[in-house]
């Protein structure tokens, strides 16, 4: 949150300067985004006094100007139509630098104020409009000021933009007190030691009128309404329209400044109401299909989960988060009624989320503020209301069903030194609480009973107070100390380790390793052949990319591959996450898998027995043997992407049991994804299932004493020859002396249909040295045995 510099020293009494304030809250408090000056860019500019205006005497649509700047009179030519003699108006002298400006038709770049001529008459300056000075969007006429605006003195100083801004990230557990300037005042009061300050419009709100108001839930805790009448709606005063500026509000009227002044002020959000539209008041929650208009006319369908305010009947606003447009206060409005309440923070928060509304109210209930602040904020707005529109107070309800009261905590003294490490002096922590506004009891030297004020929502406990002591004191004076108790080896989380042997294996083969969220599009789910419907929708997702959770890796794997073909002809990569799988009536069930790719720019490559060969070695490295591939898919095998009839198969255990598959994705999928000219091959390993089937005992086997032979076949096979089929007949016939066999080409070629595979087979015998004859031999029956039984024909 931005906040006025000028603003907090007025609250607090500081004596510091800016950058002395950000270094004690980043020592004590919050982390500094930035310090910026307010005032950046309105060098040389002046209150003047337009004296006289003569029309251009070759521009119809340009006037020349005499302007009274104080100290000399120039002479200016201007175009904007509302130019009037008399006005009071900012001038931007010769050698001024305009800083970039934001309107409606977007940045305009700034520039420096220069002595020129236009259409031959010498101009020296230039009147300036909002957008020009960066302190709004309007660009139709000049800004044109009160007709008091001291003629010749500083336009940043008349305006209250000599100020600077520090920008505080506040965390959300200091949400429900430092999200206001009498928070961060009295912050830098605790700070700095001196008192805080007195809040003199904190009394109690009489009872009086006939405004009903009626709580029909329990999520609205608190709810105080006002009605005012007589009041005038106009422009807000300079002084009101720069502080909010400093905080990033746009000034709308005098009314609706008001709230959000004294909610920048208290924290506590308001909202006013055109009385003549409402009558009575009613918060409850809303029905499933209500219906809401707000103040940005976006039309809402409510359900039961949302807070509601109505007229007794209809919503007129959606309760913590935004008016209704039907209720809005305008021009014409003549009597008004204050709402100043307090919400469940989780309803709040799950109203705010489900429709995408970013409102200063939704961020400050969704954090949880004190119910007190309601009856602090209503006495402000009522001073405020009173002297800059008028009006009169005819009726006041404070509904509040349960007053929330301080609490107490017992704070034992020595457990401040043991939680911290230093000794802090008893008087000291009883200083330091104090200044934060807790009142001490003292029971014994040893214990304190600490009344925490409600504005405090975050303390609760004696660490609570503990950290609060610790921060106010410094930790920077805290010297460091060694440990002193024994320090144990945590026990070893095997699933981390596991995962990071599985990235070491990959990363050896040549792969690199991808991160991804964990959502995909509706429009991806369909692409590869997953039902959308059976996903986990996201209420508010980033866009219509990231709208359900994954079920499989492939979709964000395949874009990776697309992005990296402008790169590479080649990718292999890999990554390690979870996907969820939905369940009815309870969470989703959460899987840790491995995907891999292998994808390349040559449609004709090997990808296939690639990313086969990578699994083999990946399931030999850890010890699992008993495993083999099946190209004979179930149906009812789940989040299993389209792949290429012929070129796919699940990794099964001995028992049957489906760790993985691999495949090569359709070309249907592969245009959706961009890879429509490249061939990519993927596939998918449940993590948990194969954690459970490694052998994890040591064990150990002796070299080899004879040496090994190999031979390589090439045969031309028919189109429904499987590599499977291949191999265990060249196992079969090979018997005991085959060790290894190893498809390394296969090939089909698209003209004629042909297709041909090559293996590499290693012969071995235990007891002896294989004699080369005894080999070839071994290989002549493995021949006949294949062309006995498949359709092949061996190549020479």
């Amino acid at each position: 949150m931005k906040f006025s510099y000028n603003w907090l020293k007025e609250l607090s009494g500081t004596k510091k300067s800016v950058n002395e304030l950000a270094e004690l809250f980043m020592t004590h408090s919050f982390e500094v985004e930035g310090v910026e000056d307010l005032s950046n860019g309105l060098g040389k500019i002046i209150i003047g006094e337009v004296m006289t205006k003569e029309k251009h005497p070759d521009a119809d649509r340009l006037n020349v100007a005499t302007v009274n700047v104080g100290d000399k009179e120039l002479q200016i030519v201007c175009g904007a139509p509302n130019l009037e003699v008399g006005h009071r108006v900012p001038v931007a002298l010769v050698g001024a630098i305009l800083s970039d400006s934001h309107s409606e038709e977007g940045i305009k770049e700034g520039f420096k104020i220069k002595k020129s001529k236009i259409r031959g008459v010498e101009s020296n300056g230039m009147i300036c409009a909002e957008d020009e000075l960066g302190i709004g969007t309007e660009h139709e006429g000049i800004m044109v000021l009160a007709d008091d605006a001291p003629v010749g003195e500083e336009f940043a100083k008349y305006a209250g933009l000599n100020d600077m801004i520090i920008d505080l990230d506040i965390l959300p557990n200091r949400g429900h007190d430092c999200l206001s300037y009498n928070g961060i005042a009295n912050e830098i009061c605790a700070l700095e030691g001196t008192d805080q300050k007195d809040i003199h419009y904190n009394r109690r709100l009489k009872t009086e009128g006939n405004l009903h108001i009626a709580i029909e839930t329990a999520n609205c805790r608190r709810y105080i309404g006002l009605q005012i009448n007589n009041i005038q709606i106009q422009e807000s005063p300079e002084w009101l329209k720069a502080r909010l500026s400093a905080s990033d509000i746009t000034p709308i009227n005098n009314i609706v400044d008001i709230t959000n002044y004294v909610m920048l002020e208290t924290g506590q959000p308001l909202h006013a109401f055109d009385a003549g539209k409402v009558s009575q008041v009613a918060i409850r929650q809303a029905t499933d299909g209500e219906k809401i208009t707000l103040l940005d006319e976006q039309e809402l369908k409510l359900d039961s989960d949302d807070i509601v305010i109505t007229d007794g009947n209809r919503p007129i606003a959606l309760a913590g988060v935004m008016g209704g447009s039907d209720s809005a206060i305008t021009d014409d409005t003549k009597n008004i009624i204050l709402e100043s309440a307090s919400f469940s923070s989780s309803s709040i928060r799950l109203t705010q989320r489900k429709y995408n509304l970013q409102t200063d109210a939704a961020y400050r209930f969704e954090r949880d503020i004190d119910t007190n602040l309601a009856n602090i904020a209503t006495t402000r707005a009522i001073e405020l209301i009173i002297e800059l529109a008028g009006g009169k107070i005819v009726a006041v309800t404070d509904n509040y069903p349960n007053p929330i009261k301080p609490w107490t905590i017992t704070l034992a003294i020595d457990k401040v030194t043991k939680v911290l490490g230093v000794e802090i002096a008893t008087d000291e922590i009883k200083s330091i609480l104090e200044r934060l506004g807790m009142s001490i009891d003292i029971v014994d030297e040893q214990n304190f009973v600490v009344t925490v004020p409600t504005v405090r929502i975050d303390l609760h406990s004696q660490e609570d107070l503990i950290e609060e002591i610790g921060r106010i004191y410094g930790y920077n004076k805290i010297k460091p100390q060694p440990l002193t108790s024994a320090v144990q080896t945590p026990q070893r989380n095997e699933t981390r380790f596991f995962e990071r042997t599985l990235k070491d294996i990959f990363v050896y083969g040549g792969f690199d390793e991808v991160r991804s969220y964990s959502f995909y599009g509706t429009d991806d789910a369909k692409a590869i052949g997953l039902n959308d419907e059976a996903h986990l929708f996201l209420m508010n997702p980033m866009n219509p990319e990231q709208a359900i959770m994954r079920r499989t890796l492939m979709p964000n794997m395949l874009r990776f591959a697309k992005k990296n073909f402008s790169y590479f002809d080649r990718v292999q990569i890999f990554e390690i996450g979870r996907i969820y799988d939905p369940k009815a009536g309870a969470l989703p069930e959460e899987k840790l898998v491995l995907g891999g790719l292998v994808a390349s720019k040559d449609a004709e490559g090997s990808q296939f027995f690639e990313m086969k060969g990578m699994i083999e070695v990946l399931l030999d490295r850890i010890n699992i043997e008993k495993y083999y591939l099946d190209t004979v898919f179930d149906e009812n095998i789940e989040h299993l992407p389209n792949l290429h009839p012929s070129r796919r198969a699940l990794i099964k255990m001995e028992n049957g049991k489906v760790i993985g598959w691999l495949g090569e994705i359709d070309k249907k999928s592969a245009k959706y994804f961009g890879l429509k000219k490249n061939r990519a091959v993927v596939c998918e390993l449940d993590i948990e299932l194969i954690l459970k089937e490694v052998k994890s005992e040591n064990f150990f086997g002796s070299l080899a004493k004879y040496p090994f032979i190999s031979r390589d076949l090439s045969m031309m096979v028919g189109d429904r020859v499987r590599v499977d089929d291949v191999e265990k007949i060249i196992y079969s016939a090979g018997g005991k002396l085959i060790k290894d066999v190893d498809l390394f080409d296969l090939y089909q070629n698209k003209e004629t249909g042909e297709r041909s595979m090559a293996f590499h087979i290693i012969f071995g015998a235990d007891d002896k040295t294989l004699k080369a004859k005894e080999v070839d031999d071994k290989v002549a029956i493995i021949i006949k045995e294949l062309e006995n039984n498949i359709d092949v024909e061996l190549r020479k």
